[in-house]
């Protein structure tokens, strides 16, 4: 006769039963220590916000402190919008407010003071003054005469600019030393620039006319005039008289 084979023993289901039973707490707890420690973290971030939030605030000056910053910055516009308005026809309002601004306006050096003020466009007549050199003649001796070639030294940059505004201020000084009998002032003003290139035998500053000019200031000579003495190591600049412009009489001169 056949064997029948033994049922499955209830103890093995029982016991993988367990085995799975046993198993799945893990999981849950697993889950659960994730979900806290990133509720933890959230919680971790929101409070390093609030006292980041805390000390922006405590950084910021009060309301009260920005109220009043505003109102001062106000309070100057509006002092500078009576000082630059009143340079055309002042009412008897704005001299009385100008008055009373006056030590405002004066230490902080914004009274117009009845000043008229142009509007620059950037042309080349805004800085009249330009420096011009001249080239040693290789050939022979160098002269100045009308025949002698003058090579201009225009502003760098932009016009309105830190490099243009130096060039127009270093050039109308010079222009002004030279003018006023200062001419060896001048001299150490143009120095360096002669000194850095020692083919410069010759250095002026002319004057382009304007529309602020007379026909006098047009017809002058230039405002400085100088030629390159090298010697050695030795350099200087040694001042000519600049000649202007005379009338002389139409009338023929009596023959003997």
């Amino acid at each position: 006769m056949a064997r029948r084979k033994p049922p499955p023993s209830r103890s093995s289901s029982s016991d993988s039963g367990s085995t799975e039973s046993k198993a799945s707490p893990p999981n849950d707890v697993s889950t659960g220590d994730v979900a806290a420690s990133g509720g933890s973290s959230n919680e971790h971030r929101k409070k390093i916000d609030r006292g980041g939030a805390v000390e922006n605030a405590a950084q910021m000056p009060s309301k009260a402190i920005r109220n009043l910053l505003s109102f001062l910055v106000v309070l100057h516009l509006v002092v500078l919008f009576v000082s630059f308005s009143a340079i055309i026809e002042p009412s008897s309002t704005q001299n009385s407010l100008l008055e009373t601004l006056a030590p405002y306006l004066r230490s902080t050096h914004f009274a117009a003071d009845g000043r008229r003020f142009y509007l620059a466009h950037a042309t080349a007549d805004e800085q009249p003054h330009r420096l011009q050199v001249a080239a040693a003649n290789p050939r022979g001796p160098f002269e100045i005469d009308y025949q002698t070639k003058w090579t201009t030294v225009d502003p760098s940059g932009i016009p309105g600019l830190a490099a243009s505004d130096r060039y127009a201020k270093w050039m109308a000084l010079a222009a002004t030393l030279s003018e006023s009998d200062q001419r060896s002032l001048a001299a150490a003003l143009l120095m360096p620039l002669v000194r850095s290139d020692k083919t410069i035998a010759a250095v002026r500053i002319v004057r382009l006319p304007t529309q602020l000019t007379t026909a006098e200031q047009d017809a002058a000579g230039p405002a400085y005039l100088a030629r390159v003495v090298r010697d050695e190591n030795q350099v200087s600049l040694v001042s000519i008289e600049s000649k202007r412009l005379t009338t002389s009489s139409r009338q023929p001169e009596a023959t003997p």
